[in-house]
């Protein structure tokens, strides 16, 4: 800033001179320079940690050598003494978004344009399980209003898997900056580590009249951190004011009015955590189930748009559009879909993911993902075996053996529809 008041005033001096009568040609024997530096490029930030990170950026460059920069914070200058091309910055907060850019200085103090503005969050801090739900972060308030806290996004699939015909409320929540990345597949995208997934079951206690309330049993949650997916479930108390964590399963006497104004009574059964990674283990790595791409190419219940490019019109996804990824059949859908994309993908949600390669089973050979060829599958083999298990109550021998304690009496229907098609 002094150098360009010291320029200003030889430059009025000079104009003085010329203006008042001076030798008409007059020519300054001394040049002035006013070159400025290059503005400083490609700045980075590194080494991000919860509070803090590291800025790098390439030299700037003029005839009369760079010798320090200025760094700005969210417009804020808070160091101008930088004699480097980086700068340690600290005491930040964790999972906030900040915006920072340099400029350089001279040895005549001129400076540069600024650098192109770096927007850059810091990391969220690793998620664990709390002993409370309410420690989570996942609801907003009241936990019994299931109001999803800010930050945490409804999600829904377009064929679900049965439990005992639960209800089941699906959320994400990522941190703050990060997206879920398309991975050039429709099946499992790429989570950034601290995703949170969550899954709540529970029932109306009448169909006929869901403001009568709810039976909310338990919150099942998936943390990826460090890379890795962990599986963790809290068990609501009976005035649905908590619900704790556990690694124990356990029974819970359902009894509820249905659509019908049917009443059923259900001896549902709250998996364990050894429970939770036999059905969500592949290759001994646990991964989410529901949340692959083509079964939420659809339109669900919550926005008038396809999830997959409303999910990413609000920042959650990246990369992914509805017409690169395949949609999985609702089975509940005969209009659109015939019996033969029902079935199979009936099969799919419900038993795939015990029965492929790298799954729990693996002594019946079958591969019950929709993506395998039928004639790789084994359905056709097994018919016989699929029609007797998917109609048993007994615990060695239903399909499948986890998730649920009753029959599924719609989709027997649909399936000993489907296992009649595959034989003509």
């Amino acid at each position: 800033m002094k150098a360009h008041i010291q320029k200003s005033l030889w430059a009025l001096f000079l104009l003085i001179i010329v203006s008042c009568g001076g030798d008409d040609d007059y020519t300054p024997t001394e040049t002035i320079d006013t070159e400025n530096p290059t503005p400083p490029t490609n700045l980075t930030a590194t080494n991000k940690t919860e509070t803090s990170l590291q800025l790098n950026w390439d030299a700037a460059t003029d005839n009369v050598g760079v010798v320090n920069y200025a760094v700005f914070q969210n417009g804020n200058l808070i160091n101008n003494e930088v004699t480097g091309t980086s700068l340690p910055v600290q005491n930040l907060t964790s999972e906030t978004e900040y915006s920072f850019s340099v400029i350089a200085f001279d040895a005549e103090e001129n400076e540069s344009e600024s650098s192109e503005i770096l927007n850059t969050c810091t990391l969220a801090i690793t998620l664990e399980y709390k002993t409370n739900l309410s420690e989570m972060g996942v609801f907003n308030g009241s936990l019994s209003n299931m109001e999803p806290a800010e930050g945490v996004q409804l999600y829904e699939i377009n064929s679900t898997l049965f439990t005992d015909y639960a209800k089941k409320q699906r959320l994400v929540r990522l941190p703050n900056c990060e997206t879920i990345q398309y991975k050039g597949s429709d099946l499992l995208p790429e989570f950034p580590d601290n995703t949170l997934i969550s899954k709540t079951f529970y029932y109306n206690k009448n169909d006929q009249d869901p403001s009568e309330g709810k039976i909310i049993i338990e919150t099942r949650i998936l943390l990826k951190i460090n890379g890795n997916w962990q599986v963790g479930n809290y068990i609501w108390n009976e005035a649905q004011t908590e619900a704790v964590y556990t690694e124990n399963g356990n029974i819970k006497p359902i009894s509820y009015t249905n659509s019908d104004n049917e009443t059923l009574n259900i001896d549902y059964e709250i998996p364990s955590k050894q429970d939770c990674f036999t059905c969500h283990n592949n290759n001994n790595t646990t991964l989410p189930i529901g949340m692959k791409l083509r079964s939420m190419n659809f339109t669900p219940s919550y926005t008038n748009q396809n999830q997959l490019a409303y999910l990413e019109s609000i920042g959650i996804m990246e990369g992914v559009t509805s017409e690169n990824i395949s949609t999985l059949p609702d089975w509940t859908d005969d209009a659109t879909y015939d019996i033969l994309e029902r079935g199979r993908a009936y099969i799919d949600i419900n038993c795939a993911h015990c029965h492929q390669p790298g799954g729990a089973v693996t002594n019946f050979d079958l591969d019950f993902r929709l993506e395998t060829p039928f004639d790789d599958t084994g359905i056709y083999a097994n018919r016989g075996e699929i029609e007797a298990r998917v109609q048993s109550t007994t615990p060695v021998y239903r399909m499948p053996q986890l998730g649920r304690t009753i029959v599924h009496e719609e989709a027997v229907t649909m399936l000993l529809e489907y296992l009649e098609a595959i034989e003509n």
